[in-house]
């Protein structure tokens, strides 16, 4: 009785001494024994008597032997001792991947929150104790290669053409997909496939993929194979079948699909089976490698990203290629331009413009250099292109100008201009209709045709 008693005040004074903290953790798993696959949620619960004045900050939480999925936390209150205790609890999913006793490690949790009674946030570190997790090996009498855990599953098959037109040495392509709730891609069995006579089988790299909510998991499994008929007559591709375990009733679920029946016609062509073969083989082994050893540069297979390379300099190459092609294409369209009767002109009426008469009557020769002309002056152009008004403009500048010595108003370069314009343009004209003038006459002292 004495001896009761004691024991009875010590494990009082312990629970005192524990809950007398301002800050309490611990870690709970549910449920504690499981299988292979199986998950058991763990929570992390984290509780001040006061408030967190800052974010929680648990690390990333590793269990030897598992793989660890956070979902979300969820604020939460407890009374302990008679005392309001406020926190947060975070909830994550274990899978384990083998039997034995899992150890859920020593959880270090730094916060920060006040005293009772004070305000001033305080960093402080707790930690949890280690927690064991018992799992149990696959049942017996079940195969280790196909044992899945889930809460549903969902089966899906796609070939890539008829199957009621088959000949001999056809390739049929088939597409398994496993939609699978409650667990992740990685613990989706491989489909067995199984032999066929008078058929090679050739299993492409499967497709994975886990989707993750805040309450719940899942994942998919697509795998593709193809079928080289090889033996005319009739086949039978077997019945395949899918096991699962439902945690949540503890039953067994059988997904199937059903055999198959194909009539391979005979073909006359076999030349290219041997090849078509090969061909498979070999792609075969590329993606058995490839999943052995996923070697990856920058995201992408080696061959791929060499691939991309290539693409790219041979890209650039050519780009270089044609940007330096077009520089020289636009240095020749300007130094043409610029050696052109257009350019000058175009100085020549920007000095009418500016008022600039030096530079006019510099820039005028060269004009009419440029214009192939028997004509010399200006004055010779406007007897022989232009009119008696381009000879008075020139005269009244020049008056102006040279003898004067006053301003020449802005209305006698106007004039200059439109005049310059003038002879320009019956200048054109009138050499054009000696061109085709000199054209007929060509025609006519040479023609094409008998005459």
């Amino acid at each position: 009785m004495v001896k009761k008693l004691y024991i009875s005040l010590v494990m009082t004074f312990m629970t005192f001494a524990v809950y007398s903290q301002s800050i309490i953790s611990y870690v709970t798993v549910y449920p504690n024994d499981v299988y292979i696959g199986q998950p058991a949620q763990l929570k992390v619960t984290v509780l001040t008597s006061t408030w967190f004045t800052d974010g929680i900050d648990i690390g990333n939480i590793q269990v030897d032997g598992a793989l660890t999925v956070f979902f979300r936390s969820v604020s939460t209150s407890k009374t302990i001792n008679n005392k309001r205790y406020s926190g947060v609890d975070f909830y994550y999913n274990v899978f384990p991947t083998q039997e034995g006793v899992l150890k859920i490690p020593v959880l270090e949790i730094h916060v920060e929150s006040p005293k009772d009674g004070g305000y001033k946030g305080i960093k402080r570190t707790t930690k949890t104790k280690i927690k064991n997790l018992t799992v149990k090996n696959i049942p017996l009498g079940y195969d280790p290669q196909n044992w899945l855990v889930a809460t549903g599953l969902n089966v899906r098959e796609k070939w890539s053409t008829s199957l009621k037109d088959i000949k001999v040495g056809d390739v049929l392509q088939r597409t398994i997909t496993r939609s699978v709730s409650g667990t992740l891609s990685e613990f989706i069995p491989a489909t067995t496939w199984d032999s066929i006579n008078g058929v090679s089988i050739y299993p492409n790299r499967a497709r994975i993929n886990t989707n993750k909510s805040k309450t719940g998991v899942s994942a998919s499994r697509s795998e593709t194979v193809n079928y080289l008929f090889e033996k005319e007559g009739g086949i039978i591709i077997p019945t395949i079948q899918y096991l699962y375990w439902n945690s949540y009733n503890n039953r067994f679920y059988r997904k199937q699909i059903d055999s198959i029946r194909i009539q391979v016609k005979p073909n006359a062509d076999l030349a290219m089976l041997a090849s078509l073969k090969k061909s498979l083989q070999k792609e075969n082994i590329e993606e058995v490698q490839a999943d052995e050893n996923p070697i990856l540069i920058l995201g992408l297979k080696p061959l791929d990203f060499v691939k991309y390379v290539l693409f790219g300099l041979f890209a650039l190459f050519i780009l270089l290629k044609i940007i330096k092609r077009l520089i020289r294409f636009v240095k020749i369209k300007y130094d043409n331009y610029v050696s052109s009767e257009v350019y000058i002109f175009m100085k020549v009426k920007k000095a009418i413009i500016k008022n600039d008469y030096f530079l006019f009557l510099k820039l005028t020769p060269v004009w009419l250099h440029f214009l192939h002309t028997e004509n010399n002056s200006l004055t010779e152009m406007a007897n022989y292109y232009g009119s008696k008004s381009l000879k008075e403009v020139l005269d009244e500048i020049n008056e102006r100008t040279f003898y004067l010595q006053k301003p020449v108003e802005p209305h006698y370069y106007k004039q200059l201009l439109k005049e310059i314009k003038l002879i320009r343009k019956n200048y054109f004209k009138k050499h054009r209709s000696k061109g085709k003038s000199k054209e007929q006459n060509s025609k006519w002292l040479n023609p094409t045709t008998p005459v």
